[in-house]
């Protein structure tokens, strides 16, 4: 297999680990909100009638049945991306210490993109709905729940792989 070879067969595998990372930590990350809103008196639902304003550029939410929907397709896609991107940061993080501190750094700076830029300029909702405290630590959980997922895709790790004999693509997991 040329270099070139592997290094896409690695883009490729990154690519799907990042799709089901991001899945399942944002079903995860989705459960934890549910169960906060139930807490704080709100319907489960809450979170994805939250989520679907995003997609309709709405000003706040409307608990219909339709915007569950719309909040649950909303959250997986946008977790599932997100899950891609840190997938395809891993090479760059040179152990798996880094690519833990990475992962928690990713799911803070989602937090602050998310909430406190663009929650500020184009959905207001994010700064006066959802508790932010809650928020902070759900998104740091979110980057560290992606992590186990993609062990074996750090930068040392790989190298060392592929300079000790072992076909690059036999990656622990």
């Amino acid at each position: 297999m040329t270099p070139s070879q592997r290094l896409m067969t690695d883009i490729d595998r990154r690519l799907a680990r990042g799709v089901v990372a991001g899945t399942a930590a944002g079903l995860l990350f989705l459960l934890a909100n549910m169960w906060f809103a139930v807490g704080q008196g709100m319907p489960a639902a809450a979170p994805l009638y939250d989520i679907s304003t995003i997609f309709h550029f709405a000003d706040k939410p409307d608990p219909t049945p339709e915007n569950a929907v719309v909040g649950l397709v909303t959250h997986l896609t946008l977790a599932a991306g997100f899950g891609v991107l840190l997938a395809l940061l891993t090479p760059l993080l040179r152990s798996r210490a880094a690519l833990w501190g990475g992962g928690l750094a990713f799911g803070l700076a989602l937090y602050l993109v998310n909430f406190q830029i663009l929650g500020r300029v184009a959905f207001e909702w994010f700064q006066v709905g959802p508790n932010q405290t809650f928020e902070l630590f759900a998104h740091a959980a979110y980057g560290l729940l992606l992590v186990p997922f993609l062990l074996g895709f750090a930068g040392a790790e790989r190298r060392e792989l592929s300079t000790s004999g072992a076909p690059a693509t036999a990656a622990r997991v």
